[in-house]
């Protein structure tokens, strides 16, 4: 399952509590679902046999919606359409508990959603349930298996993290979370579990029913990454409203259906992690170095690999592509268009011994980014005037992964380039959690990294750190 529905449309029956349903049925349209929304017993299971997939939403629960969710949840199982269930408000009253319990004994589910709350209130009897939000301590991988094999169902509790169990594979999943600011609306929660309906939706109608974790696991992706570009976004145009927000993170969702180039933007370069296997410690992979990049915060990667075959290199570029794709972030090959053609990464970075961006571009087409270097002001307005999508320019203090990179002449160049240019501008060199703070109001659309990730000891926590740090002091 692609991150792309735009292609196949596939229906989303939503079965949806009327406080949030405009909200969902937009989440569902961004990604590229087709949703109706029709709830009347009378023809509900009708319109479930004709979709692709249908969402069960608890949140405004009354005795003839249940009907509703059984009638259209049976027809569903029947005929083998994959239903989500958004357990809302789950444990609040004694009627939102029993209605839980016939629907999880009459209807057999794909996938749970919830927050940590309302997950643990379908396996436990305890009424902590306090409202719709939730700031529980996350359930354990030993929980989260044990109720997606009581239930059969694929089980995802949201919160920090998102956690992905699925008893059936025996996998269980962490990927990132979205951004804190989805908690200043209503109907977070909900849009994701119909998006997840739409992914869903489109893995069935692609005729792949055996990629139904796969699909689950694109949306959630997805979703959250949408949700941290926009906290991006609008913490770099200094728009903190709710609207802002909701409004940036569905157009956001939307972006789904463009290729890397088009949707390239100041948020995907703002964190850009580039590997350096010498800089590894402990005897961590390459791969899982970049994993724990990537949940650690990292919005964009570069595959530096100089000292093997080409052979190698699209070895080790497909391995990376396939972490990247599985959290919705952007892979770069350095120097190697060829390379980047071969795995269908979303583009390459070339210095400036690195051939031509007219070459590359010749080679690539014009769905991929081609970032560039550039030390002064001179050569960014030339590397932009030849098709460059993103610049990077340092180093900003040296390098030790680079003898040859001398310290930039004065900051002000940063400024004057970020003016000059309006493609993204990214500084390199040196940068770490110390130092990043002289960066501060250049202009700045992001900081490239290299040892100041992949040489600490706990990848995940120092690019935790950085990213927290590169907020305050480069969007601040």
């Amino acid at each position: 399952m692609t991150g792309n529905l735009w292609d196949i449309h596939p229906q989303i029956h939503i079965l949806n509590n009327y406080i949030t349903a405009e909200s969902v049925v937009n989440a569902v349209l961004a990604v590229g679902g087709v949703a109706i929304g029709g709830d009347a017993k009378a023809e509900c299971a009708q319109i479930t046999e004709r979709s692709d997939a249908l969402v069960i939403n608890t949140g405004t629960p009354t005795p003839s919606r249940l009907d509703v969710f059984l009638s259209s949840g049976k027809r569903a199982n029947k005929l083998n359409i994959p239903i989500v269930l958004d357990p809302v408000g789950a444990g609040a009253t004694d009627f939102r508990r029993d209605m839980l319990k016939t629907l999880l004994k009459e209807v057999h589910f794909t996938c749970i959603r919830g927050n940590t709350s309302e997950i643990r209130a379908l396996f436990s009897d305890t009424q902590c349930f306090t409202g719709v939000e939730s700031n529980d301590q996350p359930a354990t991988k030993e929980e989260l298996l044990a109720l997606s094999k009581a239930t059969g169902s694929i089980i995802v509790t949201t919160g920090e993290e998102t956690l992905i169990a699925d008893a059936t594979s025996d996998s269980f999943t962490e990927l990132p979370g979205g951004s804190p600011m989805q908690k200043l609306f209503t109907g977070a929660g909900c849009m994701l579990s119909a998006v997840i309906g739409a992914y869903l939706g489109g893995a069935k109608k692609e005729g792949k029913n055996e990629s139904y974790l796969g699909a689950i696991q694109t949306a959630v992706a997805t979703y959250n990454a949408a949700a941290r570009r926009a906290e991006l976004i609008c913490q770099k145009e200094k728009h903190f409203g709710t609207m802002s927000f909701k409004n940036a993170f569905i157009d956001e969702l939307s972006l789904s259906r463009l290729g890397p180039r088009q949707r390239i933007n100041s948020a995907d370069t703002f964190l850009y992690a580039i590997t350096n296997r010498n800089c590894l410690q402990n005897g961590i992979t390459l791969e899982n170095a970049v994993e724990q990049a990537i949940l650690g915060g990292a919005t964009m990667l570069q595959l530096r690999e100089k000292e093997v075959t080409t052979e190698e290199y699209i070895k080790t570029a497909t391995s990376i592509n396939a972490i990247c794709r599985k959290y919705d972030i952007p892979l770069i090959i350095n120097d190697s268009a060829s390379v980047c053609k071969a795995v269908h990464a979303s583009g390459v970075h070339l210095g400036l011994a690195d051939g031509s961006i007219e070459e590359a571009r010749k080679t690539l087409g014009d769905d991929y980014i081609i970032g560039a270097t550039a030390h002064n002001l001179e050569e960014a307005k030339r590397a932009f005037e030849q098709g460059a999508d993103y610049l990077g320019v340092g180093a900003a203090f040296g390098s030790v992964t680079k003898m040859d990179a001398s310290k930039i002449t004065t900051f002000e160049m940063y400024k004057e380039i970020a003016k000059a240019v309006p493609i993204p501008v990214v500084a390199i060199g040196g940068i770490n959690y110390d130092n990043v703070h002289k960066l501060k109001k250049l202009g700045l659309s992001g900081i490239a990294v290299i040892s100041g990730i992949f040489g600490a000891l706990d990848i995940k926590e120092n690019t935790m750190r950085l990213n927290k740090k590169a907020k305050e002091e480069i969007l601040g």
